[in-house]
Order: structure tokens, then C-alpha cells, then sequence
């Protein structure tokens, strides 16, 4: 039948469903030992804070360009302990195998996917994205399983010229949300399976810079970290204007 998916296809969507469900319980709940980015982030910045310190719905609670200094010095913080959790081979193997029951994903990618997931997802709230949102989610997603910002601009369709806020981003049908949510699935199959699914990589997202070793390596995590906070700082995920 011609819509009747192959083995490879099949594997390719259950590895997409899995990365993006991995981002939600990561980034919003938390899984195992790894408490969820908002809470994680906050109790970094509270701790940084002291008496000063107050929740996001307290009224009181100082601009984001009000706290730019903490927020630096908390993302730096936040990178530094992913990088320490990423080279810590008994807490990756441990939380890998809470994660991978159901796919074929070596446990310390899986473990190092959630440490950078939960990592990116704390950089994107102290920046002021909402990763509760799912839109929201899936881009930050992408970054973490170490796509550039270009080419996360890219799969959505974003040219040379046109800004990338976060109005935008909320505008992006679900449907292509779901599109790309299977797309990222396609960077662990080429390197964990099949080559078909390194041709539907080919034909998919270009990844350019990826990850070194599949994400399980710390400097892969440092990496991706200031690659993180760098695209989400200031007017958000833009391309440069043409000249």
C-alpha cells in the first residue's frame, strides 16, 4: 500500500514521539532525579538571590534586564552543573535507564538528551520563554539535541530577513510542530540505526555542528549550553538582516 510505512519509517516516529514527550517531562516536570527546568532554574536563581529573591507571580519580582547580571551568573551556573552531571557515568547510566524502555536508544544518550534538554529548558525560562508552551518547546528541543539556530530557523521555514519572537512561533500550526517533533527523530536514527534513515536524514534537517559522540559527552553539553543561550538571549531567535 503506498501509505503503508516501511520498518525504518516506523522507528523514525517512534523515535520523534519519544524525544518530544523526553522534552516535555524534563523541561515541565522533571523525571527520576532530574527535577523539571522552571524549578530547577528558580532554586538556582534563589540561591544566587538571597532575601532578594521572589517567585515569577510575585508582583514584586524585578525585570528580567532588572536581574540581567544573576540571570548570566545562574545560566552559567546551570551549564557548569550539566556539564558535571553529563561526565558523571554513574548518574548518565542510572538515569538512562529510566528513559529508554520501548526504544532503541543507547541509555547514556538518552541520559545526556534529558540533561541538555532540562539544561535548555532552564536557560529558555530565565530568558523569558514560556516552555510550557509547546511550540516554545519544540524549538528549544531542537537546540538541545544540538541543532544551530540557523537551521532550527530552517525547518520552520524562516528566512534571511524575517525575525523569529516568540509571537511568531506561537503562530506555527500544530501540524508542523508534529512534523518536526518526528524530523528530530531522524538525527538518533542515522547515527543509532538504519541507513535509510540516514537518507531521510539527508533529505530531512540539515544538522550542522550536531552533537560530538551522540551527546554523551560534558563538552557536547558546554557546547550546546552557550549555543542554548546565545540563540535565546535579546530579541530572541532571529536571522540577521541582510545588508
Amino acid at each position: 500500500m503506498a501509505d503503508e510505512k516501511t520498518p525504518d519509517e516506523g522507528v523514525v516516529e517512534k523515535t520523534g514521539r519519544w524525544i518530544a514527550d523526553l522534552a516535555e517531562k524534563v523541561m515541565v516536570n522533571g523525571v527520576g532525579p532530574v527535577t523539571g527546568s522552571t524549578t530547577w532554574a528558580e532554586d538556582r536563581l534563589s540561591r544566587r538571590q538571597g532575601a532578594e529573591y521572589r517567585a515569577p507571580d510575585d508582583d514584586e519580582r524585578r525585570s528580567s534586564e532588572d536581574m540581567k547580571d544573576d540571570i548570566d551568573a545562574v545560566i552559567a551556573r546551570l551549564i557548569k552543573e550539566s556539564v558535571a552531571a553529563a561526565g558523571t557515568q554513574g548518574f548518565v547510566t542510572g538515569l538512562g535507564g529510566l528513559l529508554t524502555a520501548g526504544v532503541t536508544i543507547p541509555a547514556n544518550v538518552a541520559a545526556s538528551l534529558a540533561i541538555n534538554m532540562r539544561m535548555a529548558g532552564s536557560i529558555a525560562h530565565l530568558r523569558g520563554w514560556d516552555i510550557h508552551d509547546p511550540h516554545i518547546r519544540t524549538v528549544v528541543m531542537m537546540l538541545a539535541i544540538g541543532m544551530s539556530a540557523q537551521n532550527v530557523l530552517a525547518a520552520f521555514g524562516v528566512k534571511i530577513g524575517q525575525k523569529f519572537g516568540e509571537q511568531m512561533i506561537k503562530k506555527i500550526p500544530i501540524a508542523v510542530i508534529h512534523a518536526i517533533n518526528k524530523k528530530a527523530g531522524f538525527y538518533l536514527v542515522a547515527k543509532y540505526g538504519t541507513k535509510r534513515a540516514a537518507i531521510t536524514l539527508a533529505k530531512g534537517i540539515p544538522i550542522l555542528g550536531g552533537i560530538v559522540g551522540g551527546a554523551v559527552d560534558a563538552g557536547a553539553t558546554a557546547v550546546i549550553g552557550r549555543a542554548t543561550d546565545k540563540a535565546l538571549r535579546g530579541d530572541t531567535l532571529q536571522t540577521e538582516e541582510p545588508k
